[in-house]
């Protein structure tokens, strides 16, 4: 993977240019999901950063390095004035600064990372942070409990339930995709349940358009892959079996990525919309699928001041 031959800070540089090039693109303000979302589709390198789990040298748990990376880059964007935004809440705002400032011409070192040293080093100061020796991303960075704090209070569970679809076996990934669109309005049939006889399909239903009370029909593709993309061969595939049975749409669901030739099969054919791990998560939360939403408080700033 791409991202495995940078180092940490070259990590964090990477991410700083994609981040205001989708903020500057959608007017200025978005939430942190929709950068990640952004940033993900724009490069697949970062999509697979974004998606790579890390196994903890320290505890044995396992995270996304790209948290860490991705809220870095957010804060020293603020440090320098490009960028605001309020701990805890989700919504990114470009200042006039960042609205006006050219990203082909930004030097990400000298305008953005050399600036945030400044911040990094007076924070350590007040917190008296010692440098951890220990190795791996969340021990090598003696300013992560300073992130942490503006970390997305939902990015650990999506770590969570990530690696739990990626822990269920095919069966079982094909029960939960079925779930899942059946949430999103999709009534299925017996048509393509047996895969052995289904001619690529994972399923065979259809959905009403609740504003104009039409019905298409629909078929899905569930690949649950741990290790390699959703490759063109796999879409070519879908497509034909889309012809079999006469859908109208198609629905290809992965816990991994598509690779970009894939997506672009998909763009020409027949339409399909294509559902990769990200995303995955995201409609789990949204559907509340096989989740229990849990309220919880943190503490106001007025209590973490000395």
């Amino acid at each position: 993977m791409y991202f495995d031959t940078l180092d940490s800070e070259q990590q964090i540089s990477f991410l700083i240019k994609p981040i205001l090039q989708v903020l500057q693109e959608a007017g200025g303000q978005l939430d942190r999901s929709e950068i990640r979302e952004r940033i993900c589709d724009a490069d697949e390198r970062i999509a697979e950063f974004e998606q790579k789990l890390y196994t903890s040298k320290k505890t044995g748990n396992q995270y996304k390095k790209f948290d860490f990376k991705f809220n870095f880059a957010i804060k020293e964007l603020d440090y320098v004035k490009l960028l605001s935004y309020e701990r805890y809440n989700p919504q990114i705002t470009l200042t006039q600064q960042g609205l006006a400032v050219n990203i082909m011409t930004l030097d990400v070192e000298a305008d953005v990372r050399d600036k945030a040293k400044v911040y990094w080093e007076e924070s350590r100061s007040k917190k008296k942070i010692k440098k951890d020796s220990l190795s791996g991303a969340e021990d090598e960075n003696e300013d992560e409990d300073d992130i942490a704090a503006d970390k997305d209070p939902v990015d650990d569970f999506k770590t969570e339930l990530q690696q739990a679809i990626a822990n269920m076996s095919p069966a079982k990934f094909e029960q939960f995709a079925r779930a899942l669109l059946t949430k999103m309005g999709v009534k299925f049939t017996e048509k393509g349940v047996k895969v052995s006889n289904d001619g690529g399909i994972d399923g065979y239903g259809y959905h009403r358009d609740d504003d104009d009370f039409r019905t298409t029909r629909v078929v899905i593709q569930c690949k649950r892959y741990n290790t390699g993309k959703v490759s063109e061969p796999d879409i070519n595939g879908f497509l034909g079996a889309m012809s079999k049975f006469q859908a109208d749409y198609g629905v290809f669901i992965t816990n991994n990525l598509f690779t970009e030739q894939a997506r672009k099969t998909a763009s020409e054919g027949k339409p399909i919309t294509l559902i990769d791990g990200s995303e995955l998560v995201n409609l789990v939360i949204k559907y509340r699928l096989y989740i229990t939403p849990v309220t919880t408080y943190v503490l106001d700033d007025f209590y973490l001041d000395e």
